[in-house]
């Protein structure tokens, strides 16, 4: 009984903890937390955890969470945000659909996962459970560290002049995250522009994006204008990867549409320019088929670009741009055929 009674209280008191630290500066609404992250120009925090069923998340409140270096550490440095998944007393069925879309849009795969975020909403990294409060603030400080070098792997942005324009009058309570994207394309078309670059190429002058209806879609690029669904992004959060792609296909300007390749590239730039620090796309090496595209092409690139040739990117750009593309590129790029890369690639996986 005695045992019992002291199990009991140990739970008690990491519960207790739990709601201690959500009543000290933790909120629970996303839009409220990047609002706040973005007014206050600070890294968003955000805790995916299962309060009173996980016990790792629970040993991360008691052992980090609530120590007075931790919390005074985020009271100058971050903005917190705790999504809880209890299993008991849960949230309004809204609630529990909005953060099962976050968790999906942020990949979570188990608790607890801390996703880390720029006041931009640029995912820089994630982190776990970890016993020392000294270590766990040493990790957070790396992983932000790296976010702020991040432009050093990206060209110098390309000097010409350009305007960014968002048209959202039919929804205006979305105008608070039109215009951060619109702050994000403007620092970020002059940086893809550098990146595919190639002789002769002149970027459109003004790039136009619009939020409209969209029920079953998520974003679509047609010449200098972007799409963005309306219901998708204010439904499932927002997602400036998502808009980083699209602005990337307006870049490209590409004359002939190859798919695989040309979302390939796309995501690259998102993935491996716009997101470095983010998890990287998990491929698995007997589904990988490079007819897809998106993802696991972006995957496939960075290997080559890491592998085979580090200009790759740029050569293969410069031919779509030129309408000149063709599959044996690969193998005057690298000396091995398109078929034998992919052979290769998917070994490495293995």
């Amino acid at each position: 009984m005695m045992r019992k009674l002291l199990a009991l209280f140990a739970t008690v008191m990491l519960l207790c903890g739990t709601s201690q630290a959500a009543e000290e500066g933790w909120l629970t609404d996303y839009n409220d937390a990047l609002a706040q992250a973005k007014k206050e120009n600070k890294n968003l925090m955000v805790l995916f955890t299962g309060s009173d069923w996980c016990i790792w998340c629970k040993r991360l409140q008691a052992d980090v969470l609530t120590k007075d270096e931790f919390k005074n550490f985020a009271k100058e440095n971050l903005i917190l945000l705790a999504l809880d998944f209890p299993k008991d007393n849960k949230p309004s069925p809204e609630v529990q659909a909005e953060r099962r879309a976050l968790a999906e849009k942020y990949d979570i795969k188990g608790y607890p996962t801390l996703v880390l975020l720029t006041p931009e909403e640029k995912d820089f990294g994630r982190m776990h459970y970890t016993k020392e409060v000294s270590d766990f603030l040493t990790e957070y400080k790396k992983l932000a560290q790296a976010a702020k070098t991040t432009k050093e792997a990206v060209k110098e942005p390309l000097q010409f002049d350009y305007t960014i324009r968002i048209r959202y009058k039919d929804y205006p309570e979305m105008e608070g995250w039109m215009k951060s994207m619109q702050a994000i394309c403007k620092e970020w078309y002059p940086i893809l522009a550098a990146e595919l670059n190639s002789e002769g190429f002149k970027p459109a002058p003004t790039v136009t994006i619009t939020l409209h209806s969209d029920p079953k879609g998520v974003a679509g690029t047609g010449g200098d204008h972007i799409y963005l669904s309306k219901e998708y992004f204010s439904k499932n959060g927002t997602d400036a990867g998502a808009v980083i792609h699209e602005l990337a296909h307006v870049i490209q300007a590409y004359p002939t549409y190859v798919p695989w390749i040309t979302e390939s590239i796309a995501d690259y730039m998102r993935l491996y320019k716009f997101e470095p620090n983010a998890p990287r796309p998990k491929v698995d090496p007997e589904r990988f088929n490079l007819q897809r595209g998106y993802k696991g092409g972006a995957a496939f690139l960075a290997w080559l670009v890491e592998k085979k040739n580090p200009e790759i990117v740029v050569k293969l750009n410069a031919a779509l741009r030129a309408d000149k593309y063709k599959d044996e590129l690969f193998e005057e790029l690298t000396g091995s055929s398109l078929d034998d890369l992919v052979k290769e690639f998917k070994d490495s996986l293995k």
